[in-house]
């Protein structure tokens, strides 16, 4: 239907329904669709049977309603009377030219086993129910959207074509397949054994990207850009890991260290040797880097901050090195990455040399998934995982040099703070952010984030750039945290 058109509707009814007809088409008129109705249209002196002719093939007429009851069925079938009159023009015109839409039967009575009333020339059409007061407004609702054409339920626009369908580096299909029978299994033991075979599999197909690199950023580079179509396959598992109501943490966290102890290590191939060197797994590095972002980017949206908690504070044990078969103790800050590889000898030859970081800009502008992995979604999971950092006593190896921080990345890409600490003024709110910090009390809740301040002698920022990335405190003061309703 032609935006702005008033619809136009025809009813064709038994006497015997007349007060019914009567107050639904009273609610159409109120409801901007114009109704001609006998009742109202038809003057003395007219021919009754020219108005329903003109009024059933009238181009104007959009819907003819057909309401059924015992009466109207029982002459419409034997053609008697003016309900006979409509049946013969009807019918004529359903079989013949007009469309299949036109015609609506609503069904008024059923008889004592239930059926519905309805001419034999309209009883295969889908009808409305107005047979039963229960689901009345209901109904109602979808003969208003059909008149409309604004269905309740639409068809959605076709999207484009998996973009792993032509992935050349491994078959990822057995991996999608691993995440439909996780949301098909029935028991939890096979929920977990499909989530747990789908991290193996998943691990092996990562392992189809490792190539040796000769210090060649740009190779480096096209590597991590061919691997977005395997880590969206890693986002919807989120989503049905929480539909099959596993624990996310419970799963990426033994998941993310078992990736990187095979990953970044010569000992996780076949190929491994001796002569490895850690830029040949570089683009693994990258790669959990960004899918740690976005897996907090997931937990944000869905607002899991007890599954952040378990996240940010779990103990990974990890590989210092490419050759090391030993494992440290390690935080979460272990994953973020700079590749010196690809931003200081790669990208000054690149048209992106002025830009501030080339992985940055790549994430936010050419690796969204929409709706939930937006470019700003990504750049405040970046910055918020910066943000949070000083929150916790976080473990460390006794032979780390430097204590563990997060340099956000992204936050030049972040249009504005993550909403928690705008929100975080609500004693609503704060209950939400006690998850988070594994607080009880508001009280508890000031003593953590006062220590989420900004180093003014090393603020957070990129090397000439005037804008910094704020925390937690540069955005809400102490005194306002749980000062609202």
């Amino acid at each position: 239907m032609v935006e702005n058109v008033i619809p136009k509707v025809f009813i064709s009814y038994s006497w015997t329904k007349s007060d019914l007809v009567l107050q639904v088409a009273n609610r159409l008129m109120s409801h901007g669709v114009e109704v001609v109705l006998d009742k109202w249209d038809l003057k003395e002196g007219q021919d009754k049977y020219v108005f329903m002719e003109q009024c059933v093939n009238n181009s104007d007429i959009t819907k003819v309603l057909i309401f059924c009851d015992k009466t109207y069925t029982e002459k419409a079938n034997n053609r008697t009377g003016g309900v006979g009159d409509e049946t013969v023009i009807i019918s004529s015109e359903v079989y013949g030219k007009v469309t299949q839409e036109k015609f609506i039967p609503i069904i008024t009575e059923r008889d004592e086993e239930g059926k519905e009333y309805v001419p034999a020339y309209i009883k295969a059409r889908i009808y409305i129910d107005f047979s039963n007061s229960d689901i009345f407004e209901e109904e109602y609702e979808k003969l208003v959207r059909n008149i409309y054409n604004k269905p309740l339920y639409r068809k959605p626009k076709l999207g484009k074509q998996p973009e792993w369908l032509d992935e050349e580096k491994s078959d990822l299909f057995p991996l999608t397949d691993l995440i439909r029978q996780i949301k098909g299994a029935t028991s939890d033991k096979k929920k977990h054994s499909c989530a747990n075979r789908f991290i193996d599999a998943y691990i092996e197909a990562l392992k189809s990207y490792y190539k040796s690199i000769k210090n060649a950023g740009e190779e480096v580079y096209n590597q991590f850009l061919e691997t977005k179509s395997i880590r969206d396959i890693f986002l919807d598992f989120l989503p049905a890991l929480d539909e099959a109501e596993i624990s996310i943490s419970e799963v990426i966290c033994p998941a993310l260290e078992k990736m990187y102890n095979e990953l970044t290590s010569a000992y996780g191939f076949e190929s491994g040797s001796c002569q490895a060197s850690d830029w040949d797994y570089e683009v693994y590095h990258i790669f959990i880097w960004e899918l740690f972002i976005a897996i907090i980017a997931y937990l944000r949206h869905v607002g899991e901050y007890a599954e952040i908690n378990a996240m940010i504070t779990y103990t990974y044990f990890l590989r210092n090195s490419c050759l090391d078969r030993n494992v440290t103790e390690k935080n979460y800050c272990v994953f973020r990455h700079y590749s010196s590889l690809i931003e200081e000898n790669y990208k000054p030859q690149t048209q992106y040399a002025r830009k501030y970081t080339l992985l940055g800009d790549t994430i936010c502008s050419q690796r969204e998934k929409l709706p939930i992995y937006s470019s700003e979604a990504l750049a405040e999971a970046d910055l918020f995982l910066y943000q949070i950092r000083n929150a916790f006593q976080l473990i460390q190896s006794e032979k780390a040099c430097v204590a563990p921080y997060w340099f956000p990345n992204l936050y030049v890409y972040a249009k504005k703070n993550p909403t928690e600490w705008t929100k975080i003024k609500s004693r609503k709110y704060c209950k939400k952010m006690f998850d988070l910090f594994d607080v009880q009390t508001i009280e508890e809740l000031k003593k953590i984030l006062s220590k989420c301040v900004s180093d003014k002698n090393a603020q957070m920022r990129y090397s000439g750039c005037w804008e910094f990335a704020p925390a937690i405190l540069d955005v809400v003061k102490l005194e306002e945290i749980g000062s609202l309703n």
